[in-house]
């Protein structure tokens, strides 16, 4: 009865052989299978970064054309198309830099000159105080924050270079806002000095907040036009 069960020699070898081949065929199917499938994965990863690049330009693109317009009406045509070509690519690039909005750089720029590049500020008593150009940044203290940005000023004239005078008065600005640790003081003090701020925060005087509250409401006009 046993031997009745056992398969001959050449049957067992023909059995053997085709499970073989099966699971031969099989591996062989799940690798193209799976070569597929990775290669599937890789387009469609390499497609959502694609996309997901797309987006990222776009949204420089969207960024450039807000600043450029912004620029463009803040400065009501007093800029040549190259002078603002070059002050709203300056203001893109610090924006993303130093993680800074833009239109809080403008809106300075609306208190201090509105807008105008060759702008010379005036004390009460009519006497220039040296703060020049659309941020209205004295010669000395542009002269030390130069440095940060690469820039070199030697002279008054350098400072009525737009995106010159928007870059160092921003560092003096970003420098402020490490000193104080919010927009409220470093404000104040971009307006009144560090020097006297210090002063009163020491004596627990409170802080005039006219000036900051005038840069907030330009703000809030630039953001509400969005100029897209």
């Amino acid at each position: 009865m046993k031997n009745s069960l056992r398969l001959s020699t050449p049957m067992s070898v023909f059995i053997f052989a085709l499970i073989t081949a099966v699971l031969f065929s099989f591996v062989v199917f799940w690798g193209l299978q799976r070569k597929e499938l990775e290669q599937l994965s890789k387009e469609e990863l390499a497609l959502s970064l694609d996309v997901e690049q797309l987006g990222v330009i776009g949204n420089w693109t969207l960024e450039y054309v807000k600043i450029d317009k912004a620029v463009d009406f803040l400065s009501e045509k007093k800029l040549s198309k190259d002078a603002r070509r070059r002050l709203t690519e300056q203001l893109w690039q610090i924006s993303h830099t130093y993680s800074i909005d833009p239109l809080m750089i403008l809106a300075v720029v609306a208190q201090e000159s509105h807008g105008n590049p060759n702008a010379r500020g005036r004390m009460q008593s009519g006497a220039y105080s040296g703060a020049l150009g659309l941020m209205q940044i004295k010669l000395e203290t542009a002269k030390k924050m130069a440095w940060r940005f690469g820039l070199r000023v030697e002279s008054e004239e350098d400072l009525f270079k737009p995106e010159v005078n928007v870059t160092v008065g921003t560092a003096y600005l970003i420098r402020l806002i490490g000193k104080y640790g919010s927009w409220k003081e470093a404000l104040v003090a971009y307006n009144l000095g560090h020097s006297a701020v210090d002063r009163m925060l020491e004596r627990g005087q409170p802080l005039p907040l006219r000036y900051y509250e005038r840069v907030i409401s330009k703000y809030q006009v630039l953001v509400n036009r969005s100029f897209l």
